[in-house]
């Protein structure tokens, strides 16, 4: 079941990284304006400024988070000292991931978009789940949270995933259907 999830974690990763290069190519603004400029005032151009910094750091941490989870994993240490280990260090690892977001968007001086906040959302309720997880099986050893947590981290990723996706799809679909009315208007 492991050797599973691990392919399917994988999956989802290129799936974002082909989301963030359709991204890129789509975008308004460069690549380089991207990482380092600062957005104008425009509502589409604020919004691709702070969808691609929390595109990037949740890929960067996304794809760290996987390398790490193996290496937990391969620890020659007690089961007991293995959770611990894991799910105060993920815990630890989506604060992060959230302060990078934070930190990045105050460099930039950019505005948060609906989107980006979404995702903040979902990150912080995946940093209460490790929390929680970590009492109930760590300090209580009930195992209570066991139906609920594997199907909860499953269903932020496939989340997380649709929401890199969303809007570079929107905007291929916006560019095919434009070249389309253009082609019929030329006609």
């Amino acid at each position: 079941m492991n050797e599973v999830l691990i392919h399917i974690g994988w999956i989802l990763i290129f799936m974002k990284v082909v989301a963030l290069v359709l991204f890129v190519w789509l975008a308004n603004d460069s690549l380089r304006s991207l990482i380092c400029g600062r957005p104008k005032n425009l509502p589409t151009i604020e919004f691709e400024h702070s969808f691609f910094i929390y595109i990037c750091v949740a890929l960067a941490f996304s794809v760290a988070g996987t390398f790490i989870s193996d290496l937990i994993l391969d620890l020659g240490i007690g089961v007991q000292a293995k959770r611990q280990v894991f799910y105060i260090y993920f815990s630890i690892h989506e604060a992060l991931f959230m302060v990078s977001v934070l930190h990045w968007h105050n460099l930039k001086r950019c505005e948060f978009a609906r989107i980006t906040t979404y995702g903040f959302y979902v990150s912080a309720a995946i940093m209460v789940l490790f929390l929680f997880r970590y009492v109930d099986r760590v300090i209580f050893d009930a195992d209570i949270l066991r139906g609920i947590y594997s199907q909860v981290i499953a269903l932020s990723n496939l989340l997380i995933t649709i929401i890199f996706i969303s809007y570079p799809a929107q905007r291929l679909y916006q560019l095919i259907v434009d070249k389309l009315i253009d082609k019929r208007i030329s006609e």
